[in-house]
């Protein structure tokens, strides 16, 4: 508790320390931390989540005015993936990915693995999310591809702090005939987004500081997109304050220790629940409340060199190769292949 008040912290936060101190991310979070006063779990868990919720609200810098933003991915870069995809779902031999906490179906997605070239893209696709950052990054991983399948939901979570700072959805491909499934992200404004993505369309995103998923069910055939990651030069020096700060700001009290018994008239309290550190609120459609008011974002695919992010105001990235350069080298990697 020494180390708690040395600090200047105070329980519950006062505003001056939500980062950043914005109107509605302070009312956002203000909001989930009254909910995770009643959240009936372990003491273990609880910890564990109020670290998690601590870090995203208070502690951890946002290094973009909204924390997401929609680009235009390089045309030769879709068309590998697109062509890697199609062939991957015909194979009969495809494999399943493994059981994920915060992805709830039966339909286990597909996952197309190709280590080379998610190297080769995450390494090309660096300079785009400097440009939106305005940080220079260390490239961590891609992931994918993965494919969702019908009947899937995933649920509103956080990536890794320690490397999944700034990322990116480039989203692949999607059946036909399927109806749309829009990712679902919390801005710096404290506005809940329900984002369409476009074959072609890269999302930025804040991925460890903006709680996002797909709470509503997927209707459809597939869905693939491939997830880049990446995370600032010292990073891991900067966590070890991060993760400091974050511990002595909860650490010694109590209100993580035991759930609070709601009283007379908080019945207005939408329930928080967590699955593994992935969050639902159940007794809201598709189990996210913020959905009731979101802000819906279709048809919104900028040209190539362009973002649109929360504002709604089209503006250029900078900095990023022309398109010609990922074609040019396209070209040379099919000579290379022939040979």
């Amino acid at each position: 508790m020494d180390e708690f008040h040395r600090r200047g912290n105070e329980w519950p936060p006062k505003d001056s320390q939500y980062t950043p101190s914005t109107e509605g991310w302070i009312k956002l979070n203000k909001r989930r931390f009254h909910q995770m006063d009643y959240v009936q779990e372990s003491s273990s868990k609880r910890y564990e989540a109020y670290m998690q919720c601590v870090y995203s609200a208070l502690i951890v810098k946002n290094f973009t005015e909204y924390g997401w933003a929609v680009t235009k991915a390089p045309k030769s870069i879709v068309d590998k993936l697109q062509k890697r995809l199609h062939k991957g779902v015909a194979d009969e031999k495809v494999r399943t990915e493994s059981q994920i906490d915060c992805v709830e179906t039966d339909n286990r997605p597909f996952f197309l693995k190709d280590d080379e070239m998610n190297t080769e893209i995450l390494n090309a696709l660096l300079p785009f999310h400097e440009a939106w950052s305005g940080v220079e990054l260390i490239p961590n991983n891609a992931y994918g591809l993965r494919v969702y399948r019908n009947e899937t939901n995933l649920n509103m979570h956080l990536d890794k702090r320690e490397t999944h700072v700034i990322s990116s959805i480039l989203h692949v491909d999607h059946g036909i005939n399927d109806e749309p499934w829009p990712l679902v992200i919390e801005d710096f404004h404290g506005n809940t987004n329900e984002v369409i993505l476009e074959p072609g369309d890269m999302l930025f995103y804040e991925s460890s500081k903006l709680v996002h998923g797909r709470p509503t069910i997927m209707n459809g055939e597939y869905y693939s997109s491939l997830f880049s990651h990446y995370y600032p030069k010292n990073w891991a020096e900067t966590l070890e304050t991060i993760v400091l700060d974050t511990h002595y700001s909860i650490g010694g009290l109590d209100v993580w220790r035991e759930a609070k018994e709601k009283i007379e008239g908080e019945d207005n309290i939408d329930e928080l629940t967590f699955v593994g550190l992935s969050l639902k609120e159940p007794n809201c459609k598709d189990a996210w409340c913020g959905l009731q008011n979101s802000i819906k974002w279709d048809n919104i695919s900028p040209n190539y060199g362009e973002i649109i992010s929360g504002d709604g105001i089209v503006r250029k990235l900078h900095n990023i190769p022309l398109q010609e350069f990922f074609e040019t080298e396209s070209s040379t990697a099919s000579t290379k292949d022939e040979l």
